[in-house]
């Protein structure tokens, strides 16, 4: 078993769910791209690897890790739903929805807006994956 595949294995018995191969699989994968992945993507580098799981197994996999909040799911492009491997670091993206780009978003930023919702609502925000959804000011498209 791979490095990769210990963790993996170890972050599953944190969580309560059983590390299955199908799950130590799809963990590996995410941990190594490290990236956003559509289900395609992670089916295509689990070939890569060897692994042939079906698209229902790893969209299920996909789930049970994101009800446990071990991967994020985000609509991060028009059309397109992507996972990734969330670390024990926070994680904030800005979305164009008019060219789809992606642009990272300053965590210190987020935990001021989260901290002034408390300050003011009494809410305690969960932010540890957060999408944004505007314009970007100098879109290639021309939306902005």
């Amino acid at each position: 078993m791979s490095e990769f595949n210990d963790s993996a294995a170890d972050a599953l018995r944190g969580s309560g769910l059983r590390a299955t191969t199908a799950r130590r699989a799809v963990i590996d994968v995410l941990r190594t791209m490290r990236k956003h992945m559509t289900v395609s993507e992670v089916i295509g580098a689990l070939a890569v690897t060897g692994a042939k799981f079906d698209k229902s197994t790893v969209y299920r996999v996909l789930s049970d890790l994101g009800g446990v909040g071990l991967v994020a799911e985000s609509r991060l492009s028009p059309g397109d739903t992507v996972f990734e491997w969330i670390s024990q670091s926070n994680h904030h993206h800005l979305q164009c929805t008019s060219c789809g780009r992606t642009l990272p978003l300053d965590d210190e930023l987020v935990q001021g807006f989260v901290a002034k919702v408390h300050d003011r609502h009494g809410f305690h925000v969960n932010a540890t994956h957060l999408v944004l959804s505007g314009i970007e000011h100098d879109c290639p498209a021309g939306g902005g």
